[in-house]
C-alpha cells in the first residue's frame, strides 16, 4: 500500500483542527469512510483507530500549518517551520540542519508510540526516515515508515 501524505497551510484554523481534516480527507478518499472513526489513544499518547486497525495515521502541525501520514504499518511524521534553531538544543549547527535532524527523530519517536520525552535521551532517526522536500514552502517535514513505501503526496487547499 501507499503512504499517503497529506498537508495545507491555513491561518484562519487551528493547526490541531487542521490536521485532523486532513486525516479526514485522506481516509474518505482512500478508505471510503464518511465519517473519521473512534479515536483513542496509545500509552506514549499516539492516536488509533481501535476498530480500524488496517489505518496507521500520524499527524503533526506547527505555526499555521499540519501534515498527516496514513499507511497500513505504523508510521510517524514530524513537521517544523523553518525558523532560528534554539541554540541550547542546536549546539552550532545550521538551522535547516537542526529542524532537519529533529524531524526525523520526532518522527521516529512517534511512529514507535512513544512520548516526546524519548526526544531527551540520545538517539538516532531511523534509517527510513526522509524529510518529504518541497511540501509546504517553509517547513521541514519528516516522514518515518516502518517499510519502504511509495509516497504520495496531497495538497489540500
Amino acid at each position: 500500500m501507499d503512504l499517503f501524505i497529506c498537508a495545507a497551510c491555513s491561518p484562519e484554523t487551528g493547526e490541531h483542527e487542521l490536521a485532523y481534516r486532513l486525516l479526514a480527507l485522506v481516509t474518505e478518499r482512500f478508505f471510503g469512510l464518511t465519517a473519521l472513526p473512534e479515536l483513542a489513544r496509545e500509552g506514549g499518547g499516539k492516536p488509533f483507530f481501535p476498530a480500524r486497525p488496517d489505518i496507521c495515521f500520524n499527524l503533526s502541525h506547527s505555526r499555521g500549518a499540519a501534515v498527516c501520514a496514513v499507511h497500513d504499518r505504523p508510521v510517524g511524521i514530524d513537521m517544523e517551520k523553518l525558523r532560528p534553531a534554539p541554540k541550547r538544543l542546536a549546539k552550532g549547527m545550521a538551522d535547516e540542519a537542526f529542524f532537519r535532524l529533529w524531524t526525523a527523530k520526532e518522527a521516529t519517536v512517534k511512529r514507535q508510540g512513544l512520548g516526546v520525552s524519548a526526544l531527551l535521551r540520545p538517539m538516532e532517526p531511523d534509517p527510513l526516515c526522509r524529510c518529504v522536500e518541497g511540501l509546504l514552502e517553509g517547513y521541514i517535514v519528516t516522514v518515518c515508515p516502518s517499510e519502504d513505501a511509495a509516497v504520495r503526496i496531497i495538497r489540500a487547499e
